[in-house]
């Protein structure tokens, strides 16, 4: 009886490595900035616990896509090429960034170095690979069809890039520089997308199994944007970046916070709208991470930003978004647990 089960659970085990979602990793980039925030928030006991989870998931899901890569490697590069999840790609790169932030936290600096460093590799090979497929790849739809918030993953992973290029500003000017024009690049990336995905939202019938809640990457995107633009504000002060460029930074900064902050109740309207008026069971899905992530980094960005003076309300609200970040993760995790839990 007891082998019959170990088998069991090992055949699950290679059934989700065979189908391993490629937004996997939003699983290890959740906890991670919730880390973060709880850390700016001063809860510097329980930042250290979720950094840790951040470590454990992110190594685990690095396993997993290892040896997908080994085992199932024609399964990899057909989502690659699917216009509904390839984008999913992206959270490896961010994910390894944010792993980056908490090993910092961690006072663990050469693997934070390290984890930088792949994230920006996975970045440049799949800002270029992903993008490439979808236009050259022939298919018998168009791609726009299947656009969905998954897509803002590439802006997410971008900024992560250029947040992670802010904490090695004082390797030389060209650093901060090159982090600044990485954040600009997000910032138009932002723009690109959200003209495409919403035009595919206008264009083409939404059904409650594709409008899942990879849609708040929509939020999370201008929330990362605003993160780093926060940290590019720091570089202007203290003399890494040109004086002249604080105005540009700034207001570019404070307008995405509006554009996040307002797309919050339409997202509320849009979650309503699949579990009340179309009944979709609340159960858990990948993209539940791609929910939690969003919300922990708003609550990081608004204690980020109001730490400048005139912003102070908005550290109050990142303080209270922070366990908002929290509870959604614990019940994030709940329903997972209660997916994967042995039946009799």
């Amino acid at each position: 009886m007891a082998q019959s089960k170990v088998n069991g659970v090992i055949q699950k085990i290679n059934y989700w490595i065979e189908h391993m979602p490629p937004a996997a990793f939003s699983a290890a980039m959740a906890p991670g900035i919730i880390g973060v925030g709880l850390a700016l928030a001063g809860f510097n006991g329980l930042s250290m616990a979720f950094c840790i989870i951040t470590t454990i998931v992110f190594v685990l899901l690095f396993i997993a896509l290892a040896l997908r890569l080994i085992r199932h490697r024609a399964l990899l590069h057909q989502d690659a090429l699917h216009p509904g999840k390839g984008f999913g790609f992206f959270t490896i790169a961010a994910a390894a960034n944010v792993l980056a932030l908490a090993l910092g936290l961690l006072n663990l600096p050469t693997p934070s170095l390290i984890a930088s460093v792949f994230g920006t590799l996975a970045w440049l090979l799949l800002t270029y690979s992903l993008p490439s497929g979808l236009v050259l790849h022939e298919r018998p739809t168009p791609a726009i069809a299947d656009a969905n918030g998954s897509w803002f993953l590439w802006v997410v992973a971008t900024q992560s890039v250029a947040g992670a290029l802010v904490h090695h500003a004082d390797r030389g000017v060209l650093v901060g520089i090159v982090a600044a024009g990485t954040w600009l690049l997000g910032c138009a990336l932002y723009l690109l997308l959200v003209t495409l995905v919403t035009l595919r939202m206008i264009r083409y019938t939404n059904q409650a199994e594709t409008l899942s809640p990879t849609y708040w990457i929509f939020m999370g995107a201008t929330a990362i944007s605003v993160l780093t633009g926060s940290q590019l504000l720091g570089l202007t002060n203290s003399g890494d970046l040109p004086m002249w460029l604080q105005p540009n930074i700034a207001f570019i900064t404070v307008s995405l916070l509006a554009i996040g902050l307002w797309l919050i109740p339409m997202l509320v309207i849009f979650g309503f709208w699949r579990h009340v008026v179309r009944r979709h069971p609340l159960v858990y899905e990948t993209g539940l991470w791609a929910l939690v992530f969003p919300i922990g980094m708003l609550a990081t960005a608004c204690m980020s930003l109001g730490s400048y003076p005139g912003f102070g309300g908005l550290f109050l609200l990142g303080e209270f978004t922070i366990w908002c970040a929290v509870a959604s993760w614990l019940g994030t995790a709940a329903l997972w647990l209660a997916k994967v839990r042995p039946t009799a």
